[in-house]
């Protein structure tokens, strides 16, 4: 009876230890599919065609706006606009800009009498100037009919360089410094809101003075 009981516990024994066993062997296996994505994710790598990156580096425009000439009222200005970025930051732009300018109050006052001839108020000026993009951002703009939200890129940006002013007779070296705010319409076309102050020596009245001349405009250009 003794020896019946013993190999009882012992058959016990032994099949618990294989279930044991058999249970330590499946559990890293369910751990394992228990790890796994319910989804598994197709991903496939696309190629890129280098061709298709934009690396234009060129900017030609035309621009249209106002100037006040100091002493010659305020005139319509039309011109063009060049530029070409060296890195994403530094740029160089050249400028060409026409009008034509007013009276002075002197002339307005006295009738008849004219300080310059017409011709000479033919008012031209050239530039060469060197930028800095300071604040590259986003622009959010909602579409008027779809309801659409766009971003477009934007720049706001430092200038100053020299050129000459032809005006009264005489081409005047002049200095220019000012400020420009740029929205990227799409890869290849853009919109300025430009600001700018140009600097020359006048002595059309007499005494000669620094002449301070301010241009509001917007330039409309494309790269290439």
């Amino acid at each position: 009876m003794e020896t019946w009981i013993k190999r009882v516990f012992l058959g016990l024994t032994v099949r618990q230890c294989v279930c044991v066993l058999l249970f330590a062997m499946h559990l890293p296996v369910s751990l394992a599919d228990d790890n796994k994505p319910l989804i598994a994710p197709d991903v496939k790598p696309q190629p890129v065609d280098e061709s298709l990156i934009d690396t234009e580096n060129f900017e030609l425009g035309v621009l249209a706006g106002y100037i006040s000439i100091e002493d010659f009222e305020s005139s319509f200005l039309y011109g063009a606009r060049a530029a070409y970025h060296l890195t994403e930051r530094f740029f160089l732009e050249a400028n060409i800009g026409f009008a034509e300018a007013g009276e002075t109050s002197f002339e307005k006052l006295a009738g008849n009498v004219q300080l310059i001839s017409d011709e000479d108020r033919d008012y031209r000026f050239y530039n060469v100037s060197f930028g800095y993009n300071i604040l590259p951002g986003e622009a959010f703009m909602q579409g008027l009919f779809s309801g659409d939200t766009f971003a477009f890129n934007t720049n706001f940006y430092l200038v100053a360089g020299a050129g000459a002013t032809d005006f009264a007779g005489d081409n005047r070296f002049t200095a220019n410094f000012g400020a420009g705010y740029q929205l990227l319409m799409t890869d290849w076309l853009s919109l300025h809101l430009i600001y700018r102050q140009h600097m020359y020596d006048i002595d059309v009245l007499g005494e000669t003075k620094t002449s301070q001349n301010t241009e509001f405009s917007t330039a409309l250009t494309v790269f290439f």
